[in-house]
């Protein structure tokens, strides 16, 4: 009789962070609450400390923090705000790349060594938002104990759920505020102007 094959802890994990980011993401609501689901998932299924996205501002070439789960839940601070390039969740964007570390405590690349001792985080994962090659922002978690590179690949899936999360939220946008425009422009166009005023005349 042949034993059944038993899936991986880290398969199971994986299936599971990914089953809530869908849910998370098609709940509907703001882009904040979606993404702030999305980061309290990483947090229990991946055992971070915290889990931080980060969205691009094109505009600024700006990673800004637009949610934050675990230790910290606060989107202020001097990692709110990350050009692009700078620090590991900038190169991480700008370089298209995930990257993972567990040296954090004596890695140059992060500003605050006495915060890691001070806090025990030993790792750091990151993985980019990417949609056709355009990067949309990157998600980050730190922990208090080693990661090996199955954290990446069970944040490889989430990630590519997210940045699609992202940019339909993008894309609902851009088309209500289009039909906003469209809206005042026909509002105040003569031919509509000239419906009101017959309209006015009727009631009279």
């Amino acid at each position: 009789v042949l034993s059944p094959i038993l899936p991986s802890r880290a398969r199971v994990r994986s299936a599971r962070l990914n089953a809530e980011v869908a849910l998370a993401l098609n709940q509907g609501g703001s882009l904040a609450a979606m993404l702030g689901q999305c980061c309290e998932s990483l947090v229990e299924h991946l055992d971070a400390a915290f889990a931080r996205i980060w969205i691009l501002n094109e505009r600024t070439a700006t990673l800004e923090l637009a949610a934050s789960a675990g230790l910290y839940t606060n989107l202020d601070g001097s990692h709110s705000r990350i050009p692009l390039g700078q620090f590991k969740v900038g190169r991480i964007a700008q370089n298209k790349t995930p990257h993972l570390t567990n040296a954090v405590q004596s890695d140059p690349a992060v500003s605050d060594h006495e915060w890691a001792l001070r806090e025990g985080m030993v790792a750091f994962a990151g993985y980019p938002l990417l949609v056709e090659g355009r990067v949309l922002g990157v998600m980050g978690l730190f922990a208090r104990h080693p990661l090996n590179e199955e954290t990446l690949g069970a944040m490889a899936q989430a990630a590519d759920s997210v940045a699609l999360g992202v940019e339909r939220k993008a894309t609902e946008g851009r088309l209500l505020e289009s039909e906003t425009r469209f809206s005042a422009a026909f509002r105040q166009s003569p031919a509509m102007q000239s419906l009101i005023r017959a309209s006015d005349r009727t009631l009279v």
